[in-house]
């Protein structure tokens, strides 16, 4: 366990008497010393002496800017001030320790003995490492016995051990966590099952878990989680488990028996997605390619979804997250885990609107993303423009009144978010075409672009008011920021604030990523469309 850094003045007159009276005078300067750096003719009386001759009982040759013994020993020379400069010491070492009084044998009190161990567990004594010297023997200037009161060393050492953590999470996701997912469900869903014992997990998922938490329970309490004094603690626990479990991961990849192993593909996975909910500067592309890369040692993203069924849930959060995050990346640095052909297949076998807790998008508006997305990157061309069009007008046809009323439970929530991604995609479309240049010139578009943008921010300010669509809305609401570079600073305001309730909310860093994101490009006054905005990979939605 590391004691904290303590700054000491440990060659105190006291306990670190001379022996040499030439020397036993503090280093002087001036009428009462020699220039400095001269020793010719000098006595030792008036010459400079340099704190650690002193301390090891030698005679200093007052060189400058060090002397020439504490040059040969290798030693920092601590110079020739008047005030003896202050010793730091490394992390758990300590100085001193409290001294105590033998107790007569047979006699000892069991009080003191109690005040005794008190006393013991407030303080670490380890031994200070020795001085190098060259050939020439010192004695330890450190008096052992020296006694120090408790408010020397600060706060005790906290002894807090891992399970306790492991523990408090458990217990904090099965008391906050998951009844806040459960209240917000649409219908059932395979993400949301309570935490049970994590006997048998390996470290490498454990200690990814406990972070996961311990991040979720900062964004929650702090206003800003960065900079907030009060949470400082937990960032410190929520490091070290996340040092574990990247120790672990490290150790599972680097053996080859274990490095194409389930355990080591989920271990990378839920780290993969702690890091996107915790990281405030998320480095989304880094992870996913990496994760995919070790993917492929089992064979194609497709094929692991249909052959391996215990991997169809955790892959297909991954492909949602995928999707999302190409809408909100450069047109020419998008990933791709399949061809476009066997994505809108994967769409049409797997996904569900009540698939992905944080997702509630159509499948019709979710396969259009998919494929704005994709002609975003082709060259402009009148082909280009044609197939913008069709898109866009398929968008505009989704009924969601229909398919809202299509669901047995919960008609009003659906029709609320159907119109929402109606609207959300309408504008992605209109500002993505514009930005790729598949729509040249703002032809075609200025009309319906006020239209829809007018739609969904009325639609925003009143899903903010159902609980059950507010935890669904942070994609549209990132579409509505990028318009809202032209709508005015109340309106960004707004869209800020909404974003900040969305991070606390959810208790993850990515929608105060895009609202960080979106600060960026109003400064800019929303110069360069929608890939100027975002101008390098993110993914905002887990």
């Amino acid at each position: 366990m590391r004691v904290p850094t303590v700054a000491t003045d440990s060659h105190s007159p006291e306990s670190d008497p001379t022996s040499l009276d030439s020397i036993n005078a503090k280093p002087t300067t001036g009428a009462t010393g020699t220039a400095a750096g001269t020793t010719g003719g000098a006595t030792p009386s008036e010459r400079q002496q340099c704190w650690e001759c002193r301390r090891r009982r030698l005679v200093c040759d007052g060189a400058q800017p060090v002397c020439s013994k504490c040059r040969a020993a290798g030693i920092v020379c601590p110079g020739y001030a008047d005030k003896k400069p202050l010793t730091w010491l490394a992390p758990g070492q300590v100085m001193s320790r409290t001294r105590r009084k033998k107790s007569p044998a047979g006699r000892a009190n069991p009080k003191s003995q109690q005040s005794r161990g008190a006393v013991d567990r407030k303080v670490t004594v380890t031994q200070r490492p020795k001085a190098r010297n060259n050939g020439t023997t010192g004695r330890a200037a450190e008096n052992e016995g020296q006694v120090q009161d408790e408010g020397w060393f600060g706060r005790p050492v906290d002894l807090r051990p891992e399970v306790v953590d492991v523990f408090e999470a458990m217990m904090y996701y099965n008391l906050h966590i998951y009844p806040q997912i459960e209240q917000s469900l649409l219908g059932p869903s395979g993400f949301l099952v309570p935490m049970v014992l994590l006997e048998g997990v390996p470290p490498s998922i454990t200690h990814t878990l406990v972070s996961v938490v311990i991040s979720h329970r900062i964004i929650q309490t702090a206003d800003d989680p960065t900079t907030c004094q009060m949470v400082k603690p937990l960032w410190t626990r929520l490091y070290r488990h996340r040092d574990i479990a990247v120790r672990e991961i490290t150790r599972l990849i680097g053996n080859e028996k274990t490095r194409t192993h389930a355990v080591t593909i989920t271990a990378v996975y839920a780290l993969l997605f702690a890091m996107l909910q915790q990281s405030f500067t998320p480095c989304w592309r880094t992870h996913i390619e990496a994760y995919v890369n070790l993917l492929r040692s089992w064979g194609s993203f497709s094929d692991i979804i249909r052959d391996v069924p215990y991997m169809q849930l955790s892959l297909m959060a991954l492909f949602i997250a995928n999707i999302f995050a190409n809408s909100t990346s450069p047109r020419d640095d998008q990933f791709h885990s399949t061809s476009t052909a066997e994505t809108l297949r994967l769409i049409q076998a797997y996904y569900s609107e009540m698939y992905y807790p944080s997702v509630a998008c159509p499948t019709p508006l979710f396969t259009e993303i998919v494929l704005i997305s994709d002609l975003r990157t082709g060259a402009p061309s009148p082909q280009t423009t044609r197939a913008a069009q069709r898109i866009l007008a398929r968008v505009q046809a989704f009924d969601a009144q229909a398919w809202g009323e299509s669901h047995e439970t919960f008609r009003d929530e659906w029709v609320l978010l159907g119109g929402l991604y109606r609207e959300a995609v309408a504008l992605y479309a209109i500002l993505g075409f514009q930005s790729s240049g598949a729509f040249p010139g703002g032809e075609y578009v200025p009309r319906p672009r006020a239209s829809h943008a007018r739609r969904l921010f009325a639609l925003l300010e009143e899903a903010v008011h159902v609980p059950r669509v507010k935890k669904r809305m942070t994609w549209p609401l990132v579409v509505a920021g990028v318009e809202a570079a032209r709508a005015g600073r109340e309106v960004q305001r707004w869209i800020s604030s909404r974003l900040d309730e969305l991070s606390r909310d959810q208790g993850g860093a990515t929608p105060r990523v895009g609202k960080a994101v979106l600060e960026r490009y109003w400064a800019k006054g929303g110069e360069g469309g929608w890939d100027g905005c975002f101008v390098e990979p993110l993914c905002l939605i887990i």
